[in-house]
């Protein structure tokens, strides 16, 4: 009875010396794929991470009233996304998401007791085209279009929907928000630097025109949308990419 557990317990330290080693060797092979792909320009998907700031150069933003004279000119805002990209030789097709808040904090309207802040927040759903003018074994610089939609979130809050008296939580919304939905149309330019086998680094540059409705909104409680009308909007960000081979 004691060889025959000995036996098995050496059969299972075979067998878990063997896994990890079988493991990696199918990582190596899908690593060896896909950068081979990468380098030949064969058909494969890129996964992308990026982060940066989404600037407004020449917005009027008017969080607390219609009057020109309480606007602030210009809204720089840090932004995440992720995009998906299926790449064929020198084109690229595919879709991303994007979000961002601003980095400014803006007085709001109200009864100074209350303490009222306003908030604001992009999204965006885009397509994408990228046309990769220039190949190399460790860098391919691309330019390319997007198009799609946007979202500006306003919100007002008080001191007491930020920092409730009590603990229990009441059905409904802690904010006061307005959506204002528009389209976004376009171009971009960039660089991916290979940094390991099926991994790549590189900037980003965008330049879009954000399309809103030309009149604001207004909340019930006499707030208005803070952005309106047409819009210069820059995007400067580094995007981290996994290649995946087919």
């Amino acid at each position: 009875m004691s060889s025959m557990r000995t036996h098995l317990a050496l059969a299972l330290v075979a067998v878990a010396s063997i896994l990890p080693a079988a493991a990696r060797a199918d990582d190596t092979t899908v690593t060896r794929v896909a950068a081979a792909a990468r380098e030949q320009d064969r058909p494969h998907t890129l996964a992308e991470v990026n982060t940066g700031l989404l600037l407004l150069p020449g917005a009027q933003v008017c969080p607390t009233s219609l009057d020109p004279s309480t606007c602030k000119r210009g809204e720089a805002s840090f932004a995440v996304g992720l995009t998906n990209l299926y790449r064929v030789h020198a084109f690229g097709f595919g879709a991303g998401i994007q979000w961002a808040t601003t980095l400014r904090s803006d007085a709001a309207l109200g009864d100074p007791s209350l303490q009222r802040e306003h908030t604001r927040s992009y999204f965006l759903v885009e397509g994408l085209f990228r046309y990769y003018f220039l190949h190399s074994k460790s860098w391919d610089f691309y330019a390319g279009g997007t198009a799609g939609l946007v979202v500006v979130n306003d919100s007002w809050s008080e001191n007491a929907d930020r920092n409730p008296v009590m603990d229990t939580d009441f059905v409904g919304p802690r904010a006061a928000t307005l959506g204002t939905e528009g389209f976004t149309v376009g171009v971009s330019g960039g660089a991916e630097w290979t940094f390991l086998p099926n991994w790549s680094f590189g900037p980003t540059l965008r330049y879009a025109n954000w399309f809103l409705p030309s009149q604001r909104l207004m909340s019930p409680t006499l707030d208005v949308a803070s952005l309106a009308g047409r819009l210069d909007m820059i995007d400067v960000s580094a995007r981290i990419t996994y290649h995946i081979a087919l």
